[in-house]
């Protein structure tokens, strides 16, 4: 690829959602960050439509994040607070919680660890 061409979204980051029963597992490969957040939320709200009872943010894929990232993970947690779904993060990527100490997020996106 030329140095001169940006990627797209799709390239530097891929988002899928399957339905498991009642809840849907979101999957999160590449880079979250400021360039790719938007294809992230539109994934996420596209989940919140199905009406679920739980949606599951699996993040071992990830292999970098922003504060656009953070912001994003915030949002869909608070989404899911006031549709009253149940929230949460699967297998975060090794520095995303170091991001989460660092910001005073961590008991917000990843209570049990």
């Amino acid at each position: 690829m030329p140095d001169d061409v940006e990627p797209s979204q799709a390239e530097l980051l891929r988002v899928e959602a399957r339905h498991e029963g009642a809840g849907v597992i979101v999957m999160v490969d590449g880079e979250l960050d400021y360039s790719t957040t938007e294809r992230f939320v539109a994934c996420i709200l596209e989940a919140f439509d199905t009406k679920p009872r739980s949606i599951t943010v699996d993040l071992h894929g990830v292999t970098s994040s922003d504060s656009s990232g953070l912001a994003a993970l915030l949002r869909a947690r608070d989404l899911a607070f006031v549709d009253q779904v149940a929230f949460r993060i699967q297998d975060p990527s090794p520095g995303l919680p170091r991001l989460l100490e660092l910001t005073a997020t961590k008991d917000l996106l990843l209570p049990d660890e």
